[in-house]
């Protein structure tokens, strides 16, 4: 890997389908937390509802594997299908300190979770702060939908323009979104070590940061 040039798409990935899904974290005053993501990775998941629950079983299996033999994804013993789900809790001294992540967005959560880890842990930066920060992704990934498609690399309006330059200079194809268009929808939660909860909700989506 040569981080001066861009790197060509390599292995073999083939797929289909679309998604929806659902994140929240939750922090107490004892201490208590959780960071919780859900996906029926496709609109109606399998289409299968749990007996007489409501609740309708995902579609990870559909969406990744294939029942067609000689298929480099066909369904068998041994392999899993691809998995883009990622909710975090880091720690400080044993203890939750930072509650987040959680993002919809398939291969792009890690992308952007990374982003803002790196822009509160390494840059200081608030939590409100990061979760607004220009964001960037890199597409397509291990999604069977959009494998076919080429490779950009996604970046807000907001990004300078000496950074979007930079990249096509190392032979990215650069694609500019506008100013907050870069998908996602981060939550998050810092514990201070005197019990004050601080929250911050991605103005990208329709997210909300609540205290009572």
């Amino acid at each position: 890997m040569d981080p001066w040039r861009a790197a060509s798409p390599g292995g073999t990935l083939v797929g289909e389908h679309a998604a929806d899904t659902s994140y929240f974290c939750i922090a107490d005053g004892d201490g208590n937390a959780i960071s919780f993501i859900h996906s029926l990775s496709a609109s109606f998941g399998s289409g299968v509802v749990a007996g007489e629950t409501g609740i309708t079983l995902n579609n990870r299996a559909g969406r990744g594997f294939s029942l067609d033999e000689g298929h480099p994804n066909v369904i068998m013993p041994g392999k899993r299908t691809m998995h883009t789900l990622n909710a975090y809790v880091a720690c400080r001294e044993g203890r939750p300190w930072l509650v987040g992540g959680g993002t919809p967005g398939g291969d792009q959560q890690r992308q952007w979770n990374v982003q803002v880890l790196a822009s509160v842990l390494d840059h200081g930066m608030g939590l409100q702060e990061a979760v607004d920060a220009p964001r960037w992704s890199s597409f397509p990934g291990t999604d069977p939908a959009n494998l076919e498609q080429p490779m950009v690399v996604r970046v807000e309006a907001r990004v300078p323009e000496s950074v979007i330059q930079g990249l096509r200079d190392r032979g990215h194809v650069v694609q500019v979104l506008g100013p907050w268009s870069g998908g996602g929808a981060v939550q998050l939660i810092q514990i201070d070590p005197s019990g004050v909860l601080r929250g911050a909700s991605d103005p990208r989506a329709g997210g909300l940061a609540l205290g009572w």
